[in-house]
């Protein structure tokens, strides 16, 4: 019968041990092959250690799971280094019967280096995920946390202690709200949480605003197994920016619009009688403010009808050649609009250097003063 038992046992195609019940332990011939040993064996986990690299701790705890194992149950399995060989590696699978528990070993050194190698490769991509600047965030095709980085864990600071595997993606979200973690959500958790979802069902692109003033902006893409791949990028400062652009414009409107007015009232257009217009030009005068005064005065006189128009200097300090040719196209202009211009307040000195700069007003009436411009239009109205 023994003789029977061996031959059956070197007909396997694996390193085998079989103890039954009260009898002795039977090893074929690959076992003790890879045990490097024909020595007896005591038990079966003797056995196992003649072939696995055990310590003893591992044979008295491989003895404790044997014992609980009953007849039916999963086999157990357990893997280590062989003891004649350590860079190889075996995996143990032990059953039992009613009547003995059987052992088969199987060589996975090749799997545990396919292994190790896919291992390595991973942490590379996990390393390089978590070396991105935007927040990567992984679903399966149930909506379910898979993996998430450290920038994603950063940005929602509040809510990071809930992004856990497996779960739901709906769940984080409605958490996350309720902690008051965005700022739209807050006082409209169910309906902002509704919303949510939609865009994130339709991977549409949005703008996040979060509730300690950061901005996200959030693209979703679907993976070749139906989950989920999106960066969260942080668009603070582009937000900032337009805001400061904005805040800009609307800054750049007022003056301009202050600048309307002051220009306005530092170049008044009053009607003193019927037909009679007075401009009073006070401070000094460039080409861009007389350009404006022009246009002005002559907006009046055809509005008005004006039939004689004063213009009074004597608030202004200094008459270049500039303006003194400004004053002659003035004349000129309100003279083609049917009105008469009067120009009052040429101060002695102002007199001396148009004079010496050559500008000629000979064409222009003048008056020494405002009251007596004013008297001499009234006159000329007709």
């Amino acid at each position: 019968m023994s003789n029977e038992l061996l031959a059956i046992l070197d007909a396997l195609p694996l390193p085998t041990v079989y103890a039954p019940e009260g009898g002795p332990v039977w090893r074929n011939r690959i076992w003790q092959e890879w045990s490097g040993t024909s020595e007896s064996a005591n038990d079966l986990i003797a056995a196992c250690a003649q072939l696995l690299a055990w310590e003893d701790r591992d044979c008295e705890a491989a003895r404790e799971w044997v014992g609980v194992l009953l007849a039916g149950d999963p086999p157990l399995s357990l893997a280590a280094p062989l003891r004649c060989d350590r860079s190889r590696y075996a995996q143990v699978v032990i059953r039992r019967s009613e009547t003995a528990l059987t052992a088969q070993a199987v060589d996975i050194t090749a799997l545990l280096t396919v292994q190790r190698s896919a291992e390595k490769q991973l942490n590379v991509i996990l390393d390089a995920l978590d070396s991105l600047e935007e927040g990567f965030l992984l679903l399966d095709a149930e909506d379910r946390i898979v993996f998430c980085n450290r920038r994603y864990r950063e940005l929602y600071a509040i809510s990071a202690d809930l992004i856990t595997p497996w779960r739901p993606f709906a769940e984080f979200i409605r958490l996350g709200a309720e902690r008051g973690q965005y700022a739209a959500a807050i006082g409209r958790v169910d309906e902002w949480v509704a919303e949510r979802l939609r865009q994130h069902a339709e991977l549409e692109p949005i703008e996040q605003h979060l509730a300690d003033g950061r901005w996200i902006r959030i693209v979703e893409r679907r993976t070749a197994d139906g989950g989920t791949v999106g960066l969260r990028i942080d668009i603070t400062d582009i937000k900032q920016a337009e805001e400061l652009r904005r805040q800009l414009a609307i800054s750049e409107e007022v003056i301009a619009a202050q600048s309307a007015l002051l220009a306005e009232l530092s170049t008044p257009v009053l009607e003193v009688a019927s037909r009679v217009l007075l401009a009073p030009m006070v401070g000094a005068f460039d080409s861009a403010r007389m350009e404006k005064l022009v246009a002005t005065l002559l907006q009046h006189v055809q509005q008005r009808q004006a039939r004689v128009v004063v213009l009074d200097v004597t608030g202004v300090p200094v008459i270049d050649t500039q303006v003194g040719q400004a004053l002659l196209q003035c004349a000129t202009a309100v003279r083609l609009l049917g009105a008469q211009m009067i120009v009052t307040g040429i101060r002695p000195d102002v007199a001396q250097t148009l004079a010496m700069l050559g500008v000629d007003l000979g064409s222009i009436d003048t008056r020494a003063d405002l009251r007596d411009g004013v008297q001499y239009a009234l006159r000329q109205r007709g």
